[in-house]
């Protein structure tokens, strides 16, 4: 539990000033867990050579009620869990869609919120507003710094804006497909990435992906 507090240690001025994107797996990443995923790039946090994102385009079959037994049922709330990444698969967090959400959570875009408190996720689960979108996120994934400029220049990953309706696609098995089109697009454009992940075709060591071992 130590390492989710610390790696989602979001400063003020971090979720002011950077929006969220999307990592998207290029078709040549043959991952058993990143391969086809889409990743919601969380903003910096603490401490400060840690990258964390989470998946959001991966339902698991485990339903929500089976992690969570008083867990309410309304439209909006996704039946099953989804696998947010290969860190701490016992960890839950909520990703949200509201027009208010409660004190304590993270503003990511728009009207998306990130709910990582224990307390707070297991009372939205027990009792969600009626309009409000949520999704139960099982783990997370964390690079360092260093570790995904790797991966990125290495061919690994693409990076895309993120939006909101993607997060919450009726269909995520279509989500990677639409991200990767895009991305292939706006590559040709050249955009920058985000943050300093200036894309460097060089040589780097190879890494283990997705992770800090020493968080597993």
């Amino acid at each position: 539990m130590l390492a989710l507090g610390i790696a989602l240690a979001f400063s003020a001025a971090a979720l002011a000033d950077e929006k969220p994107y999307f990592l998207v797996a290029t078709p040549d990443l043959s991952d058993p867990v990143f391969g086809h995923s889409v990743v919601l790039m969380l903003p910096p946090a603490q401490p400060p050579e840690l990258v964390v994102g989470l998946i959001v385009n991966k339902p698991t079959d485990v339903e929500v009620k089976r992690l969570f037994p008083k867990a309410g049922t309304l439209k909006g709330v996704a039946d099953d869990a989804f696998l947010g990444g290969p860190v701490e698969p016992a960890v839950a967090s909520i990703v949200m869609r509201g027009n208010g959400a409660p004190s304590n959570v993270a503003h990511l875009l728009d009207d998306l919120y990130l709910v990582t408190d224990a307390e707070l996720v297991n009372g939205l689960l027990q009792n969600p507003k009626p309009g409000d979108d949520m999704r139960l996120i099982m783990g997370r994934a964390q690079w360092t710094r260093d570790q995904l400029r790797a991966e990125i220049a290495e061919g690994s990953w693409y990076t895309v804006p993120a939006n909101v309706d993607s997060v919450f696609s009726s269909d995520p098995t279509k989500v990677w497909k639409a991200m990767v089109d895009r991305a292939q697009l706006l590559e040709v454009d050249g955009p920058p990435l985000p943050g300093d992940f200036t894309l460097l075709r060089s040589s780097f060591d190879q890494v283990p992906r997705g992770g800090n071992p020493a968080a597993r």
